[in-house]
């Protein structure tokens, strides 16, 4: 999520929470049939399976708009990145979540203006 560090600084660390959890919903409605992790202080990971991950693109494209949505109502705004598993060349999960964490930084620059 962008803008943790700012929100803690600006208005406390209690209203850092509220943002993570706010954050939290988004990515646990839009991934609904799929578990969801905090795997650090402002990222999130959801691990796609079933009618999740056949949506996919149709679910990135809803958070892209909630994303969009919340840039102008000074909402939490959630950088994303989806890569799926390819066994035919990845070795370990956490060649995955590289590439997923290479888009996820890509889309972040965008939404920042610098891409």
């Amino acid at each position: 999520m962008n803008g943790l560090k700012q929100v803690n600084d600006i208005l406390g660390h209690q209203a850092g929470d509220a943002f993570i959890r706010a954050a939290s919903q988004i990515v646990c409605d839009v991934f609904k049939h799929s578990p969801v992790f905090r795997i650090g202080g402002d990222e999130f990971v959801a691990i796609l399976r079933g009618s999740d991950y056949e949506r996919r693109v149709a679910l990135l494209a809803d958070m892209e708009r909630i994303v969009q949505a919340n840039k102008d109502s000074d909402g939490p705004v959630l950088a994303c990145g989806i890569s799926p598993f390819d066994p035919a060349t990845d070795k370990c999960v956490s060649q995955v979540f590289e590439r997923a964490d290479q888009l996820m930084y890509a889309h972040k620059k965008e939404l920042k203006g610098l891409a």
